[in-house]
């Protein structure tokens, strides 16, 4: 090989070199569609189709003790979209909620069995100023279930939000929760890699809005892997890493076993 040759490939091979964006290394080539034959309910249960040895048994629990979710999660003329929580983020909000609750004396610790009850009603006694003798009776309901309903369909939407989708849509969207219309936001995003936009790590939250158009006030957290589509649903996983219920899972049930006082 002659000289001009070896100076010419070496030109190449520095411009080349040049054009890359070495920051952004995890750069990963496109993947065919992850598909999975069955409903995601089915996925939740089939833990031989998990990513990472994940479970889901504590969204299942949810599921199947809230009177009609499951059959409303099943309809066939329904698609949703899912952003699935491991078993290890219910575990750590309960080890939460149990130790504010033990520092506090608020009584014994919280399983899922005592927030899945039926709703249940308490008689009050307030002091009547003007019948000293005869105090107001206000009946007050309580229904702990439902909160955990509330604060679990704020990981389920109705339609089908991939991350195509919200990447079309300016990489953010603002999504009314499953039921209760609870205002959330998914956001998708994806780093340069190699000089090719759009091709490097995605960053993909799902964010707790708090009532608020404030981006300081939102909670977010991870999607570790996204875009498993079930027959009847799009599923994102979360990391394990997540508080269920975001900073709201104290506050909804500290003062279970007090409603008395």
């Amino acid at each position: 090989m002659n000289k001009s040759a070896i100076i010419i490939g070496v030109i190449i091979i520095v411009l080349f070199g040049a054009c890359r964006d070495y920051e952004s290394v995890a750069y990963t080539p496109p993947v065919e569609v992850e598909e999975y034959d069955g409903t995601f309910l089915e996925y939740l249960s089939d833990e031989a189709s998990h990513l990472f040895n994940q479970k889901y048994d504590s969204m299942l629990v949810i599921i199947n003790a809230v009177p009609g979710l499951k059959e409303q999660l099943e309809k066939d003329d329904e698609y949703f979209t899912v952003f699935a929580v491991p078993n290890e983020c219910f575990e750590y909000s309960f080890d939460q909620l149990n130790t504010y609750r033990e520092q506090k004396k608020l009584g014994k610790a919280l399983f899922f069995k005592e927030l899945l009850i039926e709703p249940f009603d308490v008689e009050i006694e307030i002091p009547n100023k003007d019948d000293p003798e005869n105090p107001i009776i206000e009946i007050r309901h309580y229904d702990y279930r439902a909160c955990v309903d509330t604060l679990l369909c704020r990981y389920i939407f109705t339609g089908k939000y991939d991350t195509k989708k919200i990447i079309e849509a300016q990489e953010s969207l603002s999504l009314e929760s499953y039921k209760y219309k609870y205002q959330m936001n998914v956001s998708c995003t994806r780093q340069t890699a190699s000089g090719i936009v759009g091709e490097g790590v995605r960053n993909f939250t799902l964010s707790d809005m708090n009532n608020s158009q404030l981006k300081d006030l939102w909670k977010s957290t991870n999607v570790v892997w996204h875009d498993i589509y079930t027959r009847n649903a799009v599923i994102h996983l979360l990391t394990n890493q997540h508080n269920f219920g975001y900073d709201k899972f104290i506050n909804y049930f500290k003062d279970y076993g007090n409603e008395k006082k």
